[in-house]
Order: structure tokens, then C-alpha cells, then sequence
């Protein structure tokens, strides 16, 4: 079952290639897939609706359905304002089926917006660290200190998505610094207005703003050495976009 899911698929995506419409860095980059799940890009509304026609035409072929309900779009608009062409787009179909336009959709675990601010995104990972500190304290708060270490950089320190983050709000990443620092304060057991500086030298644990640069650049390193073509073009074209 997997062997033939993996050669339909490759049809499917082999398909939406040889369709050049949207480019980076002079490679044609109409669609990115990761397992089932699938976006198509296009510089026009005509040619995603071009894109979308053969996805349906291909998915027939092979006897797949599009399930349009789970299927969105999203209009990125030039940083540019002389360049919009136009506010408002008729809906994109598939087999004639209307598909709903959205703000944002969350891809992999990562929040897109269609203004390319990242706010949204570090908003989840402010919750979701507030979810998981309540739950460790619940299940481990009898342990040790050692263990509650190792537990706090398995669970609070091991961040998705944040080497991502290149525009946003300096109040939205401010409030997840303080995020971090209080869930550190409650797991540990300490007051509320205790040195922030003092708690972190006594846990030999990083600072906010050291887990950020660490992630950061770790990435950075990996794109900068990356083989693949199209990464490395993304180097050119946006080459301050993590300064």
C-alpha cells in the first residue's frame, strides 16, 4: 500500500512541475508536498486555477479525491502596494467545488499569514509552552531538581519552528520571553519577582533570548551548507531575511 501511494503521488507531483508558473530563485517552485500533505504556488489567479484543474484532472486519473473542505487559499500580497492588482479574487474551484480563502492556515505544525507576519505563529508556541509547563508540573513536580532539568530542556527548550520567526512584533516576542521565564519560575518553584538572572545561573539553563540565537543560527549554519539548489538560492534572494 505504501509502495503504490508513493508512485501515484510522484505522478501527481511530477505533473504540477512540468507546469512553470511560479519561480525562486529561477527554479520552478509550483508545489511542495510533504507526505499527503500539498501547496501549490502561482504568481496569478488564472494560473492556480490552471494548477488546481490538473491536480483535479491528475488525483481522477489515478482515482483520488480532493477534499475541498480541507482545502484553502491564501493571497500573499506584494510588499510592493503599486503592484496589486487587485483586492479581491473569484473563488478557486476543484471538480466545481468553491474553496474557502483564509487569513491563515496553519502547515505543519506552523502557522502561515497571509501578511508573512509571523505573530500568529509565536502566539501558538506562547500557548502551547503554558500548556506543556502545567502538565509537567502536574506529573512531575516530586522529582528532583536534576530531573526536572532535563525534563524542562526536553519539553520547554526544544522549540518548533521559532528559527522561522523573521517578522513580527517586538510586544508579541516579548511576551513569549516572559512566558518563558514564568513557566521556568513555576515548574522550579520560585516566586514570582525573583532575579530572572539569578534562577537561570542556579539551573544552568539559557536565557530567552540565547535559545532563540542558538536556534537561529544553528539554522542558518545548516541553509548556508545545504546542497540542495533551491535552498541555496533562497540564500540570494532573501539574504537579510534572518539578520
Amino acid at each position: 500500500m505504501i509502495c503504490t501511494f508513493s508512485i501515484n503521488y510522484r505522478h501527481l507531483i511530477t505533473s504540477q512541475r512540468q507546469t512553470s508558473t511560479c519561480h525562486i530563485g529561477g527554479i520552478a517552485v509550483n508545489i511542495f508536498a510533504y507526505a499527503d500533505d500539498i501547496v501549490l504556488l502561482a504568481p496569478s489567479w488564472h494560473a492556480l486555477q490552471d494548477l488546481l484543474s490538473l491536480l483535479d484532472k491528475c488525483c481522477k486519473e489515478l482515482g483520488m479525491i480532493c477534499n475541498t473542505k480541507k482545502t484553502k487559499c491564501m493571497t500573499l500580497n506584494p510588499t510592493d502596494k503599486t503592484k496589486h492588482v487587485s483586492q479581491t479574487f473569484p473563488h478557486f474551484t476543484i471538480d466545481g467545488h468553491c474553496l474557502q480563502f483564509v487569513n491563515e492556515f496553519r502547515y505543519l505544525g506552523h502557522i502561515i499569514s497571509n501578511n508573512l507576519c509571523d505573530d500568529a505563529d509565536i502566539k501558538r508556541e506562547i500557548h502551547n509552552m503554558y500548556v506543556r509547563t502545567n502538565m509537567l508540573i502536574q506529573r512531575f513536580r516530586k522529582c528532583s531538581q536534576h530531573v526536572k532539568i532535563v525534563i524542562f530542556r526536553a519539553y520547554c527548550i526544544c522549540l518548533y519552528g521559532v528559527a522561522l520567526w523573521s517578522h513580527f512584533s517586538s510586544c508579541t516576542m516579548t511576551k513569549f520571553k516572559y512566558c518563558y521565564n514564568k513557566c521556568m519560575k513555576k515548574f522550579f518553584g520560585y516566586t514570582k519577582y525573583y532575579s530572572v538572572t539569578e534562577m537561570l545561573l542556579a539551573l544552568g539553563l539559557p536565557s530567552f533570548d540565547t535559545v532563540i540565537h542558538n536556534y537561529r543560527n544553528s539554522f542558518l549554519c545548516v541553509w548556508s551548507n545545504h546542497s540542495n539548489d533551491m535552498v541555496k538560492s533562497l540564500r540570494c534572494v532573501c539574504p537579510s531575511a534572518f539578520l
